[in-house]
């Protein structure tokens, strides 16, 4: 069973590349409303110098007719406006109005400016509506296959997926959601419509009070960064809504029955995810925007598939037709051609579907043999707990199954093997954790005076002191097992002669963020928002602590970096 931690990672990975999406597909946006107010003060400044004179223009003179040369002009601008609407499907009323407007022997220069400049307009939300429409398509497709993808991949067992067909979406993506009863694309006409009002408002108003069009550039241009956060807003909670209702459609088909929400923890937090953070609720009641993300606008928080026990054994059994087991290797493009695309299954081993899947589950041991007995047949480790406590025994086997989860097992073992039987012997030395010995074996539990009614108590009192002078990350009583597994798994990277690329890139990020601490301080270390202070000793103890940190109730930023690069070296190794 995956700890909480590697799906937290994984899926805050899916919703940065959704949010990403998003951004971009704003970014877009922002090009076309600097393209679009550039023509529009260009039509009104053309328009000025044509019929005004210092500058200025009255009532009476903006509503004079079109000679027959400028309605010539005119008209074959409109012809223009129209191929570009039938080719870009422009909105039907506007084209309908354009039509019009084309068939008219009299039009004034002021309607002449204002058909120009809503044309304009027009393109430039035409424009928006189809890239919030890729988008939406983009982000639910893509956070559908890759959640689906993501979860078959942990537990290493797949089964054929249902493609979701394009029809599927486009209806999903039409429905209204929010409490004001509009889609998308409704709410990107009704910003439209406010901007064309505020464009000829604007327009009329500096003609009759005979002002230079300096004034009407100016107030237009207020109003298109006005729309222009509206679309962004709008952009970013579209696209976290269809995200979060993808997970939903997901989890649904995976027959997950609870899930998690997980906020992106920093100083943009927002108050309403900082509290919802961590909170479990049933499938029945998943419902974006009330009880999942998005709960405001620009939200970044995400859900997490919140596994029980038998969701394995479930989910093989429960699955249509033939279930196989996925190596943990396998990438999303094979995946989906297997598993989506319906491409040859004949290299992948079956499951057999009446039995109980063959995976590492955590049980806790009633004797140090029970344990020895897990430590042996579940993790391929000799293990000699004889002289230890049974809690710390439990614990540190649970610790090694949630690793191997996550690194993967053969490489977490290759650390261990490299550094000898685990663990070796008992130490008689101060009370704190593993140790390591010559730099080539893990070392034993340093449990001097300890009773076995209270052994964990102790490791947490130490812990909590250790904490609470910044020297290690956590106060929880597991860090210091969680640690020396760590240094197991920086071993393991010498095994699979991936040592130096790694610990490179762990370096790099260390010393990035003690330039940034001592910039900021003076001088003076100190790693509270990071990790500990005994994390910057070096680049093992960073990825020790790092690791110890990762799997703690809270971890921070930089040891979700840190692991990150861990696994990408770790399970790409020799």
């Amino acid at each position: 069973m995956k700890n909480s931690a590697y799906w937290k990672l994984r899926f805050e990975q899916l919703e940065a590349a959704s949010h990403k999406n998003a951004i971009s597909t704003f970014e877009t946006i922002q090009e076309q409303y600097i393209a679009a107010e550039k023509e529009i003060e260009r039509q009104i400044s053309t328009w000025y110098q044509r019929f005004a004179k210092n500058n200025q223009i009255t009532m009476a003179e903006a509503r004079k007719l079109l000679t027959s040369g400028e309605l010539a002009e005119f008209k074959w601008n409109v012809k223009e406006f129209i191929k570009y609407g039938e080719q870009n499907a422009l909105n039907p009323q506007w084209m309908q109005e354009l039509e019009n407007a084309s068939a008219r022997f009299h039009i004034s220069r002021l309607e002449a400016l204002r058909i120009e400049t809503q044309q304009t307009v027009e393109k430039l939300f035409g424009g928006q509506v189809d890239e919030v429409d890729k988008l939406l398509k983009k982000n639910y497709l893509q956070n559908y296959y890759h959640t689906v993808y993501e979860v078959q991949k942990g537990f290493n067992i797949g089964w054929d997926i249902a493609a979701v067909d394009d029809r599927t979406v486009e209806k999903l993506i039409s429905k209204p959601w929010a409490t004001d009863a509009k889609n998308f694309s409704e709410r990107i006409w009704s910003n439209k419509a406010s901007l064309i009002n505020e464009v000829q408002t604007q327009l009329t108003r500096t003609i009759m009070l005979g002002k230079s069009p300096d004034d009407a550039i100016k107030a237009i241009a207020a109003k298109m960064k006005t729309s222009q956060g509206q679309a962004g807003r709008l952009v970013m909670t579209e696209s976290a809504y269809f995200s979060s209702q993808s997970q939903k459609d997901a989890f649904n088909a995976l027959d997950v029955e609870r899930f998690e929400i997980v906020a992106t923890l920093d100083s943009h937090t927002s108050e309403i995810c900082r509290e919802l953070d961590g909170h479990v609720e049933e499938m029945k009641n998943y419902e974006p925007g009330v009880t999942a993300p998005p709960f405001h606008p620009w939200c970044r928080t995400t859900t997490v598939p919140y596994f029980d026990d038998n969701f394995t054994e479930r989910a093989a059994r429960g699955a249509d037709g033939k279930t196989y087991y996925v190596d943990s290797k396998m990438n999303y493009k094979d995946w989906k051609k297997t598993f989506v695309d319906g491409d040859d299954k004949s290299g992948l081993k079956p499951v057999d579907n009446n039995v109980i899947m063959d995976v590492t589950k955590f049980v806790p041991a009633k004797t140090l043999a029970e344990a020895e007995e897990f430590a042996l047949d579940e993790l391929n480790i000799a293990a000699n707990y004889q002289k230890y406590n049974l809690d710390v025994a439990n614990a540190v086997n649970e610790t090694v199954v949630q690793m191997r989860d996550t690194f993967g097992s053969d490489c977490f073992e290759d650390g261990l093997h490299g550094m000898g039987t685990f663990p070796k012997g008992y130490s008689t030395r101060t009370a704190g954790a593993f140790a390591w010995h010559n730099s080539t074996e893990i070392g034993d539990l340093w449990l001097r005076n300890v009773s076995p009614k209270n052994a964990l108590e102790k490791l947490k009192s130490v812990a909590e002191g250790q904490f609470q002078m910044g020297f290690w990350s956590t106060g929880e009583a597991m860090h210091t097992i969680r640690h020396e597994l760590g240094h197991a798994l920086a071993r393991s990277a010498i095994q699979r002669n991936v040592q130096g690329t790694m610990f490179d890139e762990v370096t790099a990020l260390k010393d990035a963020i003690q330039a940034e601490v001592f910039k900021a301080k003076g001088g003076t270390a100190m790693y509270p928002q990071y990790l500990s202070k005994y994390a910057f000793t070096n680049t093992a103890e960073f990825i020790a602590e790092s690791v110890a940190e990762y799997f703690s109730e809270s971890p921070r930023e930089t040891s979700t970096k840190v692991v990150e690069i861990m696994i990408k070296h770790l399970k790409g190794g020799s």
